[in-house]
């Protein structure tokens, strides 16, 4: 199950028909919502938050459900596209929605929303930043990709 709903996506649409004949059904759109929970998942996971492990506060159900929403959304606007005639020139709807859920899975990725998500922040040069001075990523056992007195 996802964070949002098929309702929750459809509501971008409100003129679009759920479950017509040879229409988009409500299981290929649940379909897209749980493929963008699990990419979600990952990029968390990457951040060493599980959302699925625990229960979350309602800001982050709020931001899960919204970032949720905008990749399937996404999904159902390329769908609904395929099967319209449009003016030329890219149609931006589902281009917009896709770049801002791609934007967000970036900020997560790079750490942006770690205190939402309850974790010291692990960003350089960030409020919060958990290597005291004088300490480098190898002696905590981080990630030394960025460690001080590298030789390149």
């Amino acid at each position: 199950m996802g964070y949002c709903t098929v309702d929750d996506v459809c509501s971008a649409f409100p003129r679009f028909v759920r479950n017509a004949a040879g229409s988009i059904q409500d299981s290929q759109i649940q379909g897209w919502i749980d493929d963008r929970k699990a990419r979600i998942r990952s990029v968390c996971m990457m951040r060493n938050f599980d959302p699925d492990a625990q229960t979350n506060s309602a800001d982050i159900t709020n931001f899960l459900r919204s970032l949720n929403r905008e990749g399937a959304i996404g999904d159902l606007a390329d769908a609904l596209e395929a099967t319209i005639t449009t003016a030329a020139g890219a149609v931006a709807l589902s281009e917009r929605h896709r770049g801002s859920f791609e934007a967000q899975l970036g900020e997560i990725k790079a750490g942006v929303h770690d205190t939402l998500f309850g974790q010291v922040s692990r960003v350089a040069g960030t409020a919060g930043a958990d290597t005291p001075v004088g300490e480098t990523p190898g002696d905590t056992g981080e990630n030394q990709a960025f460690g001080k007195n590298l030789k390149f």
